[in-house]
């Protein structure tokens, strides 16, 4: 499998600050248009939040054509040369640098990109539909491959100069162009860390097998995956004085004073106290927090069984932080919080290398490359 020369469109420099929105994430729904510019890319990637309604689909699509149209009529974005770009993402305590290339959808379809989560077939639908009448790909697909196999040093190859060098949040993202030629690079498979919905999406286009999609691909040992806690509301009809008992039927419960290290076990917060649990001997952990809970806690003591979809369960990201899992609790929004260990990369690989799906929000691979800084035009 090659990485391709990205024919892709790039970000103007100068209209960074006017195009890169917020992060769609976190973003609070307090979040008014006048915040950003007029051009930003906010109205196609929530056009919910930045327009504060919701559009039809008709509106929308008619939307997204015009936006791209401009961008392209008025210069903002502009067509790269056939070169490899290369992506580094800084901070004062981590750096990755990521290939920017075009990969064949068909070895997706054969799974010589392999997916970890469990992927909505609607929402994969969903993302066709979008992608076959914008025409458009805005946000990489987040890949990244096992470098203890084969390392690349992307951290040299790039020219010292960067084409974008800019600041969001606690990142510096900055863009190079690479004079090296990645054509003679063959991964035996690629792994995927984020935008799951988005390469199914690309999988069900009705399109020729040709179908090429842009991606970043990062080395395994520079990716960070932080935990994805979840908020749970009980169901009306469950005693809340039993779930103590209820959790000790599966697991080892030990209440545990607040403390920073405490990230180190899997706990849960209820009633204002810290649980800390080990799940017994007699069941078989699927090895990763999130997966125990969803089996034993939601499944087995709370009768949740579709926690995707079901309202009472909130998956809140690591970017919200420890005090909004304990104050949805406190405040009675919810009745329980999780404070869940991040999935391991070896666990990662070893789920999709055996086709075996974790529920979706297990993984929060961050730092997250931007989108609106690569714009690939998938059908000509």
């Amino acid at each position: 499998m090659k990485p391709l020369l990205p024919n892709t469109y790039v970000l103007n420099n100068k209209y960074i600050q006017s195009i890169i929105s917020p992060s769609t994430d976190i973003i609070d729904y307090n979040f008014t248009s006048d915040q950003v510019h007029k051009l930003n890319l906010l109205q196609i990637l929530r056009p919910d939040i930045y327009f504060n309604k919701k559009l039809s689909e008709e509106e929308f699509f008619d939307l997204s054509k015009k936006y791209y149209q401009r961008l392209i009529d008025e210069q903002i974005i502009y067509k790269s040369n056939n070169e490899y770009f290369l992506y580094r993402i800084d901070s004062d305590m981590h750096s990755q640098t990521g290939l920017i290339s075009l990969l064949n959808i068909q070895d997706y379809i054969n799974r010589n990109i392999k997916p970890h989560e469990k992927i909505l077939v609607s929402k994969g639908k969903e993302r066709a539909d979008q992608l076959s009448k914008v025409k458009f790909q805005l946000c990489p697909i987040y890949l990244f491959y096992d470098d203890e196999n084969i390392d690349l040093n992307l951290d040299i190859l790039h020219d010292k100069k960067p084409l974008i060098k800019f600041k969001s949040g606690k990142y510096t993202h900055s863009i190079y162009k690479t004079s090296s030629d990645f054509a003679g690079i063959n991964f035996k498979e690629l792994f995927v860390a984020d935008g799951h919905h988005r390469i199914e999406g690309f999988a069900q286009l009705d399109v020729d097998k040709d179908t090429k999609f842009l991606s970043i691909i990062f080395p395994k040992s520079k990716c960070l995956n932080l935990a994805y806690n979840r908020s749970v509301k009980f169901p009306d009809t469950y005693n809340k004085d039993s779930f103590i008992s209820d959790l000790k039927k599966y697991f080892y419960v030990e209440e545990l004073k607040y403390h920073e290290n405490i990230n180190r076990f899997f706990v849960i917060y209820h009633q204002g106290k810290y649980l800390k649990i080990d799940l017994r001997n007699n069941f078989s952990t699927n090895g990763a927090d999130c997966i125990d809970f969803g089996e034993f806690v939601l499944k087995e003591i709370l009768n949740i069984q579709d926690e995707t979809n079901d309202q009472r369960v909130e998956f809140v990201p690591p970017t919200l932080g420890t005090d909004y899992l304990i104050n949805q609790v406190d405040t009675g929004i919810t009745d329980l919080s999780t404070l869940m260990r991040p999935v391991s990369m070896d666990l990662v690989i070893e789920y999709s290398k055996n086709l075996k799906f974790m529920p979706p929000k297990a993984t929060w691979f961050e730092p997250k490359p931007l989108d609106g800084l690569f714009f690939y035009k998938i059908i000509e």
